[in-house]
């Protein structure tokens, strides 16, 4: 397993925020919520070009700045069984160049790729080879830079030949030097017997190839491997009969220059039956989780569990279950581990996404406490998806691969998944044609070398905000009269018409909205207009009668709400009227009772402001009221002071903002507002006014909203 430690701070947003005066988010109730694990950046996508015969056995690395890479093994591609292939991909999920071939040597079959990265994005594929070495299976390994350029020609791993070296795995540390370990059949005297060969980064041998099992009686084989900051690695393997009982999980310490730190030694407590496969991390500073499945642990087939571990090699806590799901087989993990320690396991599930397998995951802190529920992460369901990789960058964004059969009409496919971990919003406001950006998050002003100030647009104009390219910050944007001007590139700076964006949607006298109406990971825009959301569904900023959606909610008096109600991924409507807001909570664009949620929120001469102010990927409410923000932080739609939030930013002329900043101050103005206030939040506001409760005759004059397309 490959771990990032990673060169630069990079932040993916928790969802796409977008907050101006009159484009506003809200929530569910806290009760009814399933707290997301991690959130989907767009769709899941193919990653293979080639579809003929089957792509199988991925394999994936991500480098600091969330850049990663693909390998698979794809059949008769390079005219004669099995080759590897890969494909790099930037940040944001763009595919950089071609899929390209990484074995030279072509002759029968090249399968089992597994890849490593360093901070820099340079990478090494490895993989097994039939008789290139000229006895059975050897493992062979390519280098190469950032861009994809083959460093040096493919080398054989192994020096002993004699009988079959299979099953390679790969750790890189952060300055590139690598570790491989793979299994040698009969090389230990008996059976397979676990070895491994370090590298520096020039890809120069450090010593020879050594022996890892210290038992040798049996088989041990399976090997994974993982390298902290500084090069120091743990192998872990699984060994037959050696705890007692079928197969075990036994690991063994290294430090950067391969001495073995203590002895091997059993990781699972739980020893009936079979526990096998194990896959491990380690974090920047050595501490290192192992899983594994356990054959009837669960009470139902195989299971996922995992042990947590300190630098030391000192168990921390018990063993734990993975799955939540336990009905059926969960089977095969593979663990990816951020720089502060928390960690991802994703495996196959045998008949919970209702088809055969299926691939899930779940999200731990560095203590080893889970952070929401397990997930699906293919959206495909038909047939089987499995054989899953998980790649993690330094903040714990991460990218799931799997193979998926008959998806690409053609045998096996290899599919991908980019996942961002949950961040909060941060604040900001509109000040005469200038945004003042709360953009390292801290809810206070920090001055313009952490936080951002951009002018751009004019005093008259309506500011926006929202995620245009989809590279998950929110960026900036303003509408005149009918005209939407977008900074499409993010850089803060009027660009042309060849880079950002200008266009006509809706008329002057419409209320500009901001979306994501179709759940790409990219906002669209539409309008309100006379109590009708007119919303630009297919994200071409032209009205399309038939494809776009327009419906009514509310009256016309009501100030439109737009936000991810659920935590789809996908924006839906609400009207605030008075104090009570009123959330097309289920997205059926009609006003459900019972269903869709109406509450009281601050009063009624207050801004409504709307984020995700804990994280959970569902927005939240609050309100502006005389340069504070008033964040309904629990979530539960009513003000509960010391838990929720006061924030003192800007000036009582202001417009608030909300949005998932980029970390970084993009230059603008340097002169710093003299009424932005440098104080921290308050901890103990007065507070708005309480929720009434839900007024009947507020919904009964909800007017009804239609159901059919409108060309108006």
């Amino acid at each position: 397993m490959h771990l990032d430690w990673l060169k630069s701070l990079r932040r993916i947003s928790a969802r796409n925020r977008r907050s101006a005066r009159e484009t506003l988010d809200v929530v569910v109730p806290l009760e009814q919520r399933t707290l997301l694990s991690a959130l989907p950046i767009g769709i899941e996508t193919k990653v293979n070009t080639l579809t003929t015969g089957s792509q199988t056995s991925p394999a994936i690395a991500v480098d600091a700045d969330g850049d990663y890479v693909v390998t698979w093994a794809s059949y008769n591609q390079d005219g004669d069984g099995y080759g590897i292939y890969a494909q790099r991909y930037n940040g944001l999920g763009i595919p950089q160049g071609n899929e390209f071939r990484v074995n030279t040597f072509t002759t029968s079959w090249q399968s089992s790729p597994t890849i490593g990265m360093d901070a820099d994005g340079d990478f090494i594929i490895a993989w097994q080879s039939i008789s290139q070495d000229l006895d059975g299976y050897g493992i062979y390994a390519q280098r190469y830079n950032a861009l994809g350029v083959p460093q040096g020609s493919e080398f054989r791993v192994n020096s002993t030949t004699a009988g079959e070296q299979s099953l390679p795995a790969i750790g890189v540390d952060a300055g590139g030097n690598f570790v491989i370990a793979w299994e040698s059949l009969g090389q230990d005297g008996d059976g397979l017997g676990v070895y491994a060969q370090r590298y520096n980064s020039a890809g120069t041998p450090q010593g020879a190839e050594f022996r890892v099992n210290t038992t040798t009686l049996d088989w041990q084989g399976s090997a994974t491997v993982g390298l902290d900051a500084d090069g120091d690695f743990v192998i872990a393997w699984q060994s037959s009969g050696q705890d007692e009982s079928d197969n075990g999980i036994y690991a063994q310490r290294y430090n950067s220059s391969g001495v073995p730190q203590g002895g091997e030694f059993l990781v699972n407590s739980f020893t009936t039956g079979s526990q096998s496969l194990p896959t491990v991390g380690l974090d920047a500073a050595g501490n290192f989780v192992i899983a594994w499945q356990s054959a009837d642990q669960d009470g139902s087939g195989n299971g996922i569990y995992a042990q947590r571990y300190n630098a030391a090699g000192t168990a921390q806590g018990a063993e734990f279950r993975v799955n939540t799901f336990t009905t059926g087989a969960q089977s095969a993990p593979t663990i990816g581990i951020d720089a502060a320690g928390n960690f991802s396991v994703a495996w196959t599930s045998f008949g919970q996404d209702g088809s055969n397998n299926g691939v899930y995951a779940k999200r731990y802190n560095a203590s080893g406490v889970e952070q929401g529920s397990e997930f699906r992460v293919n959206s495909t369901t038909t047939d089987n998806q499995s054989r899953q990789r998980i790649g993690v960058d330094t903040d714990g964004d991460f990218v799931i691969a799997w193979r998926s059969t008959g998806q690409d009409g053609s045998g096996d496919g290899i599919y991908s998944q980019r996942y961002q971990v949950s961040q909060s919003d941060g604040v900001g406001v509109w000040r005469t044609g200038k945004f003042f950006l709360d953009a390292d998050h801290n809810r206070a002003w920090s001055g313009t070398q952490a936080d951002t100030l951009i002018a751009f647009g004019g005093t008259t104009d309506k500011p926006l905000v929202g995620d245009w390219n989809g590279d998950g910050y929110d960026d900036i944007g303003v509408w005149r009269n009918g005209t939407f001007y977008l900074d499409y590139n993010g850089n803060g700076i009027w660009d042309g018409t060849l880079v950002d964006k200008q266009f006509v949607f809706g008329n002057s006298t419409d209320t500009p909205l901001v979306g994501d109406w179709n759940g790409d990971g990219k906002d669209e825009i539409g309008v309100w207009r006379a109590g009708k959301f007119y919303l630009d569904l297919n994200g071409n900023r032209v009205w399309n009668l038939g494809i776009d959606q327009v419906f009514s909610f509310g009256a016309s008096t009501d100030k439109p709400i737009v936000g991810d109600w659920n935590g789809d991924g996908i924006d839906d409507v609400g009207v605030r009227r008075s104090s009570f807001y009123y959330l097309d909570s289920n997205g059926s664009h009609t006003w459900n009772s019972g269903i869709d949620a109406v509450f009281s929120f601050g009063n009624s001469t207050d801004a409504t402001i709307v984020g995700d102010w804990n994280g959970d990927g569902i927005d939240d409410v609050g309100v502006w009221r005389a340069g504070k923000f008033y964040l309904d932080s629990n979530g539960n739609h009513a003000w509960n002071s010391g838990v929720d939030q006061i924030v003192s930013f800007g000036g009582m002329t202001d417009t608030p903002l909300i949005g998932y900043w980029r970390p970084k101050n993009i230059p603008g103005n340097p002169s710093v507002p003299a009424l932005l206030p440098t104080s921290m939040a308050e901890s103990a506001p007065s507070s708005p006014a309480a929720s009434p409760p839900n007024d009947e005759a507020l919904l009964a004059s909800l007017i009804a909203p239609e159901t059919r397309k409108s060309s108006e």
